[in-house]
Parts: C-alpha cells; sequence; structure tokens
C-alpha cells in the first residue's frame, strides 16, 4: 500500500467509488476544472465528464439542497462545501432534512449522500477559510 497524503487517498477513494459505482455524482464549488480548491478532486471530470463532477455556484445551502434531491431520486452525490465556515447555513438542512428523510418518509426515501468539507486552523488562512468545527 503507497504512503497517501489525506487529499491524495480521498481522492483515490473518490476515483475507485466512480468507476465502481455510475451513480456516485460528485458537486461543489470549483470541484470539476480546478479540481477543488485543495485538488482533492483534481482528475475526476477528466475521467468522468461534466454530467458525473459538476461546478456549483457559491450557494452552499443549494449544494446541499440539490445533493439531498439527487439522493432521494436514486444517485449518490458527494457533496463538497469549500470551507466549513460556509457550512453554517446548511447544517439546519442536513439536520432537518438529509438526517430525516428515512423516518420522515416512513422509509419511502434514504438520502445516502456525503457531505465534504476541509476544516482546521493549518491553512492560515482568513476568516471562514480556516475555522475549526470539532465543536459541531
Amino acid at each position: 500500500m503507497p504512503k497517501l497524503t489525506m487529499v491524495q487517498a480521498l481522492n483515490f477513494a473518490m476515483h475507485q467509488e466512480m468507476e465502481r459505482d455510475p451513480s456516485v455524482i460528485v458537486m461543489g464549488e470549483d470541484v470539476g476544472v480546478n479540481g477543488g480548491v485543495f485538488r482533492a478532486t483534481d482528475g475526476l471530470i477528466d475521467t468522468y465528464g461534466e454530467a458525473r463532477v459538476i461546478d456549483t455556484p457559491l450557494a452552499e445551502s443549494a449544494i446541499l439542497g440539490t445533493a439531498l434531491g439527487m439522493a432521494i431520486n436514486g444517485l449518490r452525490p458527494i457533496a463538497e462545501i469549500q470551507f466549513s465556515g460556509f457550512s453554517y447555513l446548511t447544517l439546519a438542512q442536513l439536520e432537518g432534512n438529509v438526517a430525516r428523510m428515512r423516518t420522515r418518509s416512513r422509509g419511502v426515501f434514504t438520502a445516502p449522500l456525503v457531505m465534504r468539507m476541509p476544516y482546521g486552523g493549518g491553512v492560515r488562512a482568513l476568516e471562514h477559510h480556516s475555522e475549526s468545527k470539532e465543536t459541531y
């Protein structure tokens, strides 16, 4: 097993899942052409195309809401929020809609999705770009 950085491991895992399962979709801000802010999605668009690697506007709640809609319709989205400091508006939706979908629909719908977001103080960036969310 080769030694990988965390970003390389994430990239490898997404490549594996997208190859294995055509219902896996990656979406988020700059995840396509730019390969993500930390390059975790680098190369995905070249391999899987724009239909499965979707660049979104800077609208975190819309990213998660769209991922939820995709998930209840049979896809398996990986929704990337560029920085965890931008995730506050998504948390109510994550708790109130995504987490409760199975019980709210009495088992008719599930929401198999992944919400990815980098966090931590290591990037030494401005506010909202380097916050640590361990308390949440």
